[in-house]
């Protein structure tokens, strides 16, 4: 990290305790005030928390506003958003966690209007390295930066407490108590008690116990033959940066055209085009016994569910991969049919709980070796060569909003231990916004440019 980045948590601390009290902006009815009650930790917090040990493992979302902020307004709509859905400040103990309201405090945790000409890829690359205290406090931190006709509006945020889900309800909090107060919500959030089994269990899809293991020893299995990054040392630097990808306008609705074409999802699209940019310009290294390449898929859970989920304040997810043969990575067609075939398979195959069972085995690793073992074992045995996050807003609330007044909506998604670079790609209305974060110890700037160019050069050529 820069001198600069090391100096923007005082920097940060000094322009929050000038702050003046928010003046009353909006009126919006709020439920009365009750504390949550104490939530145990499911298997996917722990494990994330052991990561945010490694290094910080920060998420954010981004909204892009026409036209200039009001500061009073936003840090009233902030505060109210947090009072409205009884979120505060983080309580631990060893097993379980709580929100705790602020009251007062919360003048020292509003929102940061950033300097004059801040740069909102190196604004969010510093936030995604600065840590949040481990052992509570506010696990976010609203900001705004100004350009000329429009401002972005986002959120950094500790990834242990809450899915993209859950980020988007403080969010929508937030933008609809400032332009649209009466559609705000009534009720607090709910935060789920109960662990992963009690959701995604074997009760609800009639999985069997073999089934499952069978799945994950298939799994482990898969990675054997998949490349990895030979430099040791370079991996274990996970500090990270953030670029925003320039996507076309109108992208997104030649992909769908060509996604069902083929009968194949823009998702996979999108996995077969990071398949073959990696395969050109990534770090993962091509070995006789090491020839095919291993992306990750973050999956949200919630619809596996067997309940409604959607004001639940939590991190309800769980991943999967898919490994490319080296014959299929030059030749699209058979690779766009590989990734279909295999993300059809993992869809109906008892995803869910298998994914619960390697968040167990990773926890097991966590605490039993040391931090440079830990980031050594994902090195080894859990070889992706990259990720991707991927979520279309058309059917949320931002798309009510599109267009006249908010111009963009980017989700940023951090590597952690496991992969060198993530994209995540947001489709709402025609946009398709398309973020990579990365690794720099592992992909110098230069060649992170190289990829992200290449990912949406391939993405304009499959649609020709």
């Amino acid at each position: 990290m820069t001198n600069q980045t090391l100096k923007l948590p005082l920097e940060l601390d000094r322009i929050a305790r000038s702050m003046p009290r928010p003046r009353r902006a909006v009126s919006v009815s709020r439920p009365a005030r009750h504390e949550h009650q104490a939530a145990k930790f499911n298997v996917f917090q722990r494990l994330v928390r052991q990561w945010d040990e490694l290094h910080p493992y920060n998420g954010a979302q981004v909204m892009k506003i026409r036209g200039h902020a009001d500061l009073g307004e936003s840090r009233t709509a902030w505060t109210e958003s947090l009072e409205s859905l009884n979120l505060g400040a983080i309580c631990i103990s060893e097993r379980s966690y709580r929100y705790r309201c602020l009251n007062g405090e919360a003048i020292h945790h509003g929102v940061v209007l950033c300097p004059d000409g801040t740069d909102i890829n190196r604004w969010i690359s510093d936030e995604l390295n600065r840590p949040f205290d481990s052992l509570g406090g506010v696990p976010f931190r609203p900001f705004i930066i100004q350009e000329a006709d429009s401002f972005w509006m986002g959120i950094c945020y500790q990834h242990w407490v809450a899915d993209s889900t859950s980020i988007r309800m403080l969010m929508r909090e937030w933008f609809v108590r400032q332009f649209d107060p009466r559609t705000a919500m009534k009720r607090p959030a709910r935060i789920h008690a109960g662990g992963y089994l009690s959701l995604f269990g074997p009760q609800r899809d009639g999985l069997q116990a073999a089934g499952v293991l069978l799945s994950s020893l298939r799994w482990h299995s898969q990675f054997r033959r998949a490349r990895r990054i030979e430099d040791r040392e370079k991996f274990q630097d996970m500090s990270q940066r953030f670029v925003l990808l320039d996507a076309q306008e109108g992208l997104i609705d030649r992909l769908r055209g060509s996604a069902r074409a083929t009968g194949a999802t823009v998702n996979d699209i999108f996995l077969a085009a990071i398949a073959q940019v990696c395969d050109q310009y990534g770090p993962a290294q091509q070995r006789p016994r090491r020839r095919e390449l291993a992306l990750g898929t973050i999956v949200d859970l919630r619809p596996s569910a067997d309940r409604p989920l959607d004001d639940v304040f939590d991190l309800l997810l769980g991943f999967s991969s898919i490994c490319c043969r080296s014959k299929h990575l030059k030749d699209w067609q058979p690779l766009l049919r590989s990734v279909a075939r295999q993300t059809r398979q993992q869809k109906s195959g008892g995803l869910p709980l298998a994914s619960c069972l390697r968040m167990v085995a990773g926890l097991i690793v966590g605490k039993c070796l040391s931090r440079r073992d830990v980031i050594e074992f994902y090195r080894k045995r859990v070889s992706l060569a990259g990720a991707n996050s991927n979520v279309n807003l058309n059917r949320c609330w931002p798309a009510k909003y599109h267009g006249d007044l908010m111009l963009d909506y980017i989700r940023v998604a951090p590597t952690g231990p496991v992969t060198p670079l993530v994209f995540a790609t947001t489709t709402l209305g025609t946009r398709l916004s398309v973020g990579l974060t990365y690794r720099p110890g592992i992909i110098a700037p230069e060649r992170a440019a190289l990829l992200g160019t290449a990912f949406i050069d391939r993405l304009r050529e499959v649609t020709n």
